[in-house]
C-alpha cells in the first residue's frame, strides 16, 4: 500500500499540479469547518459504503449534505447501503477514518471500490482532499482529479445524491 509520501510522489510522476498544506489531524466535517487553510477549493465529505452483497462504494459529496442512503442505494441499483467499518476502510484503501478521499483509490489495485461523485460537486473548480493522511490537505483542480483517476485507471460515476429530509 502506498502512504501519503508515495501518493504525493505519484501525483508528481503523473504531472498533476497540486498544492500541499500540513495541519492538525481532523476527523470530522466539524473539524474541517473549524480548520483554517490557505488552500482554496471545495471541501468534501467522503464515505466508504458497502451493500449487502459486499460491493463497496466511495462516495464524495458536499460537506454539508446529509446523505439519504436508502435513496442512494436505489440510484445506484444496489442493495441496502451502510458505512463500511474502519477495519475494512484500512484493508481496502490503506487509510484510517478521517483520511478518506478519492486519492485513496491509488491503493485499490484490485478495483473493489466504485467511486461515486455527487453531481453537486460538478461546479467546483478545485477540491481540497486528504492524501491518505488527515493531517495533510492537497488542492487539486477538478481536471487534475480526473487526470489522477485516469492515471490510476479508476473511473467515477456521477450521480444525483439526495439529501436526507
Amino acid at each position: 500500500m502506498i502512504n501519503s509520501a508515495g501518493l504525493l510522489d505519484e501525483l508528481l510522476s503523473l504531472g498533476i499540479e497540486h498544492e500541499v498544506e500540513h495541519h492538525q489531524p481532523i476527523f470530522t466535517m466539524a473539524d474541517s469547518d473549524a480548520l483554517e487553510l490557505s488552500l482554496d477549493g471545495m471541501r468534501c465529505k467522503n464515505l466508504l459504503l458497502r451493500d449487502r452483497k459486499g460491493k463497496h462504494y466511495l462516495l464524495m459529496t458536499t460537506a454539508e449534505k446529509s446523505v439519504d442512503l436508502s435513496r442512494l442505494s436505489q440510484a445506484l441499483g444496489s442493495g441496502r447501503l451502510s458505512l463500511a467499518s474502519p477495519e475494512r476502510l484500512f484493508v481496502l484503501l490503506g487509510v484510517r477514518p478521517g483520511a478518506l478521499s478519492p486519492l485513496a483509490l491509488v491503493n485499490d489495485t484490485e478495483r473493489q471500490v466504485e467511486l461515486i461523485l455527487d453531481e453537486d460537486l460538478g461546479t467546483a473548480s478545485h477540491y481540497v482532499l486528504h492524501p491518505l493522511d488527515n493531517g495533510i490537505s492537497v488542492q487539486l483542480s477538478s481536471a487534475a482529479l480526473q487526470r489522477f483517476l485516469i492515471g490510476i485507471q479508476h473511473h467515477a460515476r456521477w450521480v444525483a445524491i439526495a439529501a436526507r429530509s
